[in-house]
């Protein structure tokens, strides 16, 4: 085997435009490859930092056929978590962030409100102190305790031994720091400073949550007990779904609970885009074999006649074989170091330039160990891939034949392009997966054009949105909105703000709340769900969202007068089905007050990007006055006069101004927040994009290769056709003929493909269908083109043969 090592130098140096076309072929590959594989390491394959992840589940609650998210309420996680019978422990998850007073300064920090089994879920106990014991979390306000992370300590406290016991102040709140946990542990969120008791709710809502069946927005984690499958857990809980609708009709009518890993549950549709990418990356990592192999295979025939003389002088043919994987194996590990460090600073690359929420916060990729295997391992199939066609070939051919000084017996003729070989077969596979991976990205891209050409309803451009929190042991209602008119007025005289206003939520943050209306005062039990927003009057104004009909809210909109609302046109159609809302009244309660519409507004996409507005399952947006309908979250929008965002410190002076105590958290331009709402779909088709777009050039260098490899091979036909009177431009139209016949039959084969691609992508894909026929038409040019121009260059080559010479050589 050394002797082969050494002969596979020698004879690879001498050829060292071979060998670095096929290194940099397979390297091509390999990075691409592995820098996909060390973000599905990182997302889905790598083990969750927790005990017995694989176990570990998420529940939510859902309503109607469709199971659209709903959440939990607290008597519902309650009946969970005594009514199942496959769970060997349950907790309450709430990912929220509150109010640290440090010393005189006022900071956000990231929480989580969870039940005391938390920690035993997730196999984490406290490096100083304790975690929450049941006598911590059953009445609530009563045990004002709290747990904080390593960082927070180290970073805020200095890593005081004496912390346990001290007291620290959120949310105008005294609580006692309970315990610290170990360096690294960020709990679900993977950025929390501290956790509280779910009994400790008031610190964020209100107290009287704990009993309501009907508020829900609580997520539950889980752990199976042994030998309970996932499927068998899904059951247990639909079971119990059923009994609470029986024993609580007027809460649990078509509620459901989905049950799903934990992992599952933190990707959400990530995981299937990121699977998808990896089949993706795995065909160009094909079509690399496939041209590296083409190259091999030419390379073979070309040493015909030294393959057959040291058969002739006793070398058997496996060893021939064997030299041959050795050569290859050689520059494939080769190929796999380079690939590896290639795709290290592509990986440390991708994470500067990766969308914001593209990944869930716990995948970090790099090219670790599990990486490199999976480089070596790459490099080590594909020398095998590579090399089986030539090894085969080699194994095959004729002593005699290979012997035979000149090469018309073994030369490729210009016919044979009609008469499948193996090196025609790798060029139509090369043809087929690139059309696959081009669909795949056109697609996507088309689905990325759709959502950006969606009229979002208001005007982001020169908009910036940033948060507050009032504390509720100092604001009451009433001083909610002395607050408002207050910190109003402050913004709105910094001469950088041209307009200003504040809102309970704002577009694309996701800070939505839902409640239900009575259309019908008369019938108390016909309810509509709806999205409730609490605004200024100057909000429409300051997000350019067009009053339609009657008119905006005014400073007169205050409590102790008539309650009123404003309605988008499409909540008018769904809760009036002639649309006539102006005038029109509705209850917020059975018995509660009633409401008139005072406005109509045009539609404003709060959620998403995708939602049909205008469907009958798709739950409307009404506002209210503020003032009429406080809360302590608050989101602040300011319109530049300039255009530009203004900057989170003279968002926070300006607070600062009306109350020093109140953080200010979340500043982003609004545009950046519509942006990420199509993150995902944008690191998706920047993806496929480079990986189509690099498997279009392969693909058209591997024909290139094979048409000029075969016009070489034959000079003499080409010479003789011309000789004879044939007509320059018909040798070249037969050239492009016969590759264009190659690329037919890639077309057709790829176009299969790409539909079951498609299919794969479905999750990811915007009012665009798998066969989509401008996407399929695009594709089927492109590739067209490409090989057009790949066959122009040897077809021409062929016309311009001088006959005589060509004899001459023969």
């Amino acid at each position: 085997m050394a002797h082969d090592v050494r002969l596979a130098f020698r004879t690879l140096v001498k050829q060292p435009v071979f060998a670095g076309a096929l290194i940099a072929t397979l390297a091509l590959g390999i990075t691409a490859a592995t820098v996909m594989f060390s973000v599905l390491y990182a997302a889905v394959l790598r083990p969750l930092p927790f005990a017995d992840p694989d176990r570990l589940v998420m529940l939510l609650g859902v309503f109607g056929p469709d199971k659209q998210v709903r959440g939990a309420s607290f008597p519902e996680a309650t009946d969970w978590r005594t009514m199942n019978r496959t769970l060997a422990g349950l907790s309450l998850y709430d990912e929220t962030s509150l109010n640290l007073l440090v010393g005189n300064e006022a900071v956000r920090v990231e929480a989580e409100m969870v039940s005391p089994s938390y920690f035993q879920l997730l196999g984490v106990e406290a490096a100083l102190g304790r975690t929450f014991g049941p006598s911590d979390d059953r009445v609530p306000d009563e045990s004002p305790v709290v747990v904080i992370s390593d960082a927070l300590w180290r970073g805020r406290f200095g890593g005081r031994r004496d912390i346990v016991g001290a007291t620290m102040t959120l949310n105008d709140r005294p609580m006692t720091v309970v315990g610290v946990m170990p360096e690294g542990f960020a709990g679900l969120s993977f950025d929390t400073d501290l956790w509280f008791p779910s009994m400790m709710v008031s610190l964020t809502s209100s107290r009287s949550v704990v009993e309501t069946r009907g508020n829900r927005w609580l997520v539950v984690i889980g752990k199976l007990k042994d030998g309970v499958t996932l499927q068998q857990a899904q059951e247990d809980f639909s079971r119990v779904a059923a009994v609470l609708e029986r024993d609580h009709p007027d809460f649990h009518r078509q509620r459901g609970v989905t049950v799903s890993s934990l992992r599952e549950g933190l990707l959400g549709s990530t995981g299937s885009l990121l699977a998808a990418l990896f089949g993706a990356v795995l065909l160009f990592l094909a079509i690399a074999c496939a041209n590296a192999a083409a190259l091999q295979l030419a390379r073979t025939t070309a040493r015909r006649r030294e393959l057959a003389v040291r058969a002739a002088l006793g070398a058997h043919r496996y060893h021939l074989a064997r030299q041959l994987l050795v050569e290859t194996v050689t520059l494939g590990l080769i190929a796999g170091l380079l690939g590896a460090l290639c795709a290290a600073w592509s990986v440390e690359a991708l994470g500067r330039v990766l969308p914001d929420g593209a990944l869930p916060l716990y995948a970090t990729p790099a090219v670790d160990g599990a990486a490199l295997a999976f480089a070596l391992g790459a490099a080590l199939v594909g020398s095998l891939l590579i090399t089986v066609l030539p090894a085969f070939a080699s194994m095959r051919s004729d002593l005699a034949d290979g012997l035979k000084d000149g090469a018309r017996s073994a030369a490729s003729s210009l016919g044979r392009i009609r008469r499948p070989t193996p090196q025609h077969a790798l060029v139509v596979a090369e043809i087929a997966l690139a059309v696959t991976l081009l669909a795949a990205a056109g697609l996507m891209l088309r689905s990325l054009d759709r959502q950006l050409k969606i009229r979002v309803g208001f005007d982001a451009d020169g908009v910036t949105v940033a948060r507050v929190t009032l504390p509720g042991q100092r604001y009451t209602p009433e001083a909610r909105g002395h607050f408002v008119d207050r910190l109003l007025e402050r913004l709105r005289a910094d001469p950088s703000v041209a307009s200003a206003a504040i809102a309970t939520d704002l577009p694309m943050r996701g800070n939505n709340s839902a409640s239900t209306i009575r259309p019908d005062p008369a019938n108390p039990d016909a309810t509509i769900r709806y999205y409730r927003h609490g605004v200024t009057p100057q909000f429409f104004e300051t997000l350019e969202i067009p009053l339609l009909r009657g008119r905006r809210f005014s400073d007169a909109d205050r409590p102790g007068t008539p309650l009123v609302a404003i309605v988008s046109e499409t909540a008018a159609r769904r809760i009036w089905r002639d649309g006539e809302a102006l005038g029109r009244t509705f209850g917020l309660s059975a018995d509660g007050p009633l409401v008139e519409v005072v406005g109509i507004v045009a539609d404003a996409r709060f959620r998403d990007l995708t939602t049909d507005l205008a469907g009958s399952g798709t739950d409307p947006d009404v506002f209210f006055p503020i003032a009429q309908r406080s809360d302590r979250d608050l989101e602040l929008a300011l319109r530049s006069r300039d255009g530009r965002p203004i900057a989170a410190q003279r968002i926070q002076a300006m607070v600062s101004r009306v109350d020093g105590g109140l953080p200010v958290y979340q500043v982003q331009p609004l545009t950046e927040a519509v942006r990420q709402q199509t993150a995902t779909l944008r690191f998706g088709s920047a993806a496929l994009t480079i990986f189509s777009s690099s498997a279009l050039v392969v693909a058209a260098v591997g024909l290139y290769g094979l048409i000029a490899y075969i016009v070489g091979r034959s000079r003499r036909e080409i010479a003789v056709r011309l000789a004879l009177g044939a007509d320059a431009s018909r040798v070249a139209r037969m050239v492009v003929a016969n590759a264009m016949i190659l690329v037919a039959a890639g077309l057709l084969t790829g176009l299969a493909g790409a539909i079951v691609a498609a299919r794969a992508l479905r999750a990811q894909l915007f009012e665009v269908g798998a066969a989509d026929p401008v996407t399929l038409a695009s594709v089927v040019g492109v590739l067209a083109v490409a090989s057009l121009a790949a066959s122009a260059l040897p077809a021409w080559r062929a016309a311009r043969t001088a006959p005589h010479l060509a004899l001459k050589a023969e």
